[in-house]
């Protein structure tokens, strides 16, 4: 199928879904290039992964174009030849296609393992595809496409797209307070409802609030002796003790905030950096969030700051896999309404149940 060449086409502008899927593309392309600058031979792989992101890419252009001629059916190092962008000539960087299909095949259907200068030069290859045809292709830069489109969680999405417009305005301190507040309202909503077990007749809740769980434990000193040395040798002691408390709960409630977060599968080496560089997140007794500059100031930059979308955003998907909402009952009368509501549905609670 042929078309006649038109430099002043208008490219379409790509819709939602469209967005969606080019910013998973984007995706997987970071992901590969991250795996792309690990020791070999754990870098090996990413050679499959970077002829994926090629290959998705293409498939999403002919969604997005809506050419008929292509038959997916056909191998993609041919197919792509068809494809013709809308000034009607053909992509830029044929030659790559076919250069990661060699490797890319070689090692999934040869058993030949590429090497380290295969990998820098797949990773080469498929960016400069990507770079120069994305705008060919969707009038958008590949590097000015949004991963934001697929965050799941409405509030957290809407917080980073704020976040993103502040910055690209030049507010880094406020991107920073939104990223911050991203995160803290996805670790919120997921442990939202979920519990573990506790004792042999109660549960645990999941917490996420990040705020410190004071115990209450107190050493009093009762009766208070007479003797003044006694008297002051008691209240020291007292006094140390309760100090020592103290001291016990806030490190029990850091390992209770880490052990939160491992359950639920966040990169922990990833949140150590995000910790140390975005606001804290302070709640007043009404439970509202708001953000406090501490140290992580020093380090807000404009790289800092993608580090930290990129890693809510990595995080929000981790956590949407895992999601799961149980409605239980919380008092006596649910009780009461979860018995009526399985006698009304044949025995088994409704899954609408709320």
């Amino acid at each position: 199928m042929s078309h006649p060449a038109n430099p002043s086409a208008s490219v379409p502008p790509p819709d939602e879904s469209i967005m969606k899927r080019l910013g998973y593309i984007r995706l997987l392309h970071r992901q590969a290039i991250t795996q792309s600058y690990a020791p070999a031979p754990l870098n090996f792989s990413s050679v499959l992964l970077f002829h994926d992101v090629m290959e998705y890419f293409f498939i999403v252009a002919v969604a997005h174009l809506g050419d008929e001629g292509i038959d997916l059916d056909i191998p993609f190092s041919k197919n792509v030849k068809k494809l013709r962008a809308a000034d009607g000539n053909r992509l830029s960087y044929i030659d790559a296609v076919r250069r990661v299909g060699d490797y890319r095949n070689g090692f999934k259907h040869g058993g030949s393992i590429p090497g380290v200068d295969q990998v820098e030069e797949t990773r080469r290859d498929v960016t400069l595809f990507l770079e120069n045809n994305c705008p060919r292709l969707f009038d958008i830069d590949f590097a000015d496409i949004s991963m934001l489109h697929i965050v799941p969680q409405q509030v957290v999405r809407g917080h980073l797209k704020t976040g993103r417009s502040a910055v690209d305005g030049g507010d880094i301190q406020a991107g920073m307070a939104k990223v911050a507040l991203a995160f803290d309202h996805l670790m919120s909503e997921w442990g939202n409802g979920k519990y573990l077990p506790g004792s042999a007749f109660g549960t645990q809740r999941f917490d996420f609030s990040g705020g410190y769980h004071s115990s209450g434990r107190r050493v009093e000193v009762f009766p208070t002796p007479s003797n003044s040395d006694v008297r002051s040798a008691t209240n020291s002691l007292a006094s140390s003790a309760n100090k020592a408390m103290d001291d016990f709960d806030v490190q029990l409630e850091t390992l209770r905030h880490v052990l939160r977060l491992q359950i639920a599968g966040i990169d922990m080496a990833g949140y150590a950096r995000f910790a140390m560089i975005t606001p804290h997140i302070s709640m007043s007794m009404n439970g509202q969030r708001d953000t406090v500059d501490g140290e992580g100031q020093l380090h807000y930059t404009p790289e800092n700051y993608d580090f930290c979308e990129m890693f809510v955003v990595k995080s929000a998907l981790q956590l949407g896999e895992s999601d799961f909402a149980i409605w239980m009952p919380q008092t006596y009368g649910d009780w009461d309404r979860a018995r009526e509501a399985m006698d009304a549905n044949g025995g088994r609670l409704p899954d609408d149940m709320q």
